[in-house]
């Protein structure tokens, strides 16, 4: 559940960078708020606070029923850095 909330933040982050840039987590807290139930997890990244260097995000993850009820199950706060790509 960790590499999915993780993995969520970074993407909403990674969408306000420019192509020739990569992004790094930083440091993140999440609480784990109840069992992860359900036919699978889902995760959502939304940016809070973007910047030139440092962005930070929000990161929930829901257990989602097999009919769509999505429960919160995990919630967090992320700090990421943009990186330049290394010259190839």
């Amino acid at each position: 559940m960790h590499d999915q909330a993780d993995s969520a933040g970074g993407y909403a982050a990674y969408t306000l960078f420019p192509e020739d840039t990569e992004v790094l987590t930083v440091e993140y807290k999440i609480d784990l708020l109840a069992p992860a139930t359900g036919d699978h997890n889902e995760a959502v990244g939304t940016v809070l606070k973007p910047g030139r260097t440092l962005t930070v995000c929000q990161m929930e993850v829901f257990g989602v029923q097999a009919g769509g009820e999505r429960k919160l199950v995990a919630n967090g706060q992320q700090t990421l850095i943009r990186v330049n790509r290394p010259d190839q």
